[in-house]
């Protein structure tokens, strides 16, 4: 039993058509397999190397994208900051406002304070 057939993983056809090809060119680039030569095993395999090199390119330009789309965001997040600093300090809005609401925000008068007491059952509970 021949194990190694076994265990290899399955190549994708580009990885293949590139072992072909080398062991062709080396070994026998004269003679013909199937009906073709190497010049045509080499027409045949440049629109998916075609294919590849675009999608690398598009690989490089969609990652100088997101990193040009990740400064954009931060600049505008410091805006925004900036922006609800400036509604929370007007005279005529401020953080208990329409606007600050509309923005987002719980308004000043709305927050809960923090501040929980407990009901008479849960005190004899942790007294226990």
């Amino acid at each position: 039993m021949d194990t190694n057939a076994t265990t290899t993983k399955r190549r994708r056809p580009a990885r293949k058509a590139e072992d072909f090809h080398s062991a062709w060119k080396e070994l026998a680039p004269d003679a013909a397999f199937g009906g073709l030569t190497l010049a045509e095993l080499e027409t045949a395999m440049g629109p998916l190397e075609a294919a590849l090199d675009e999608l690398r390119t598009l690989t490089v330009s969609r990652s100088a994208a997101l990193k040009v789309r990740n400064q954009e965001e931060k600049a505008l997040n410091a805006l925004l900051i900036r922006v609800a600093h400036g509604v929370r300090s007007h005279p005529d809005h401020g953080e208990d406002s329409p606007l600050y609401r509309a923005m987002g925000f719980v308004p000043k008068s709305e927050r809960a304070t923090g501040l929980t007491r407990r009901s008479d059952e849960e005190n004899e509970e942790a007294a226990a």
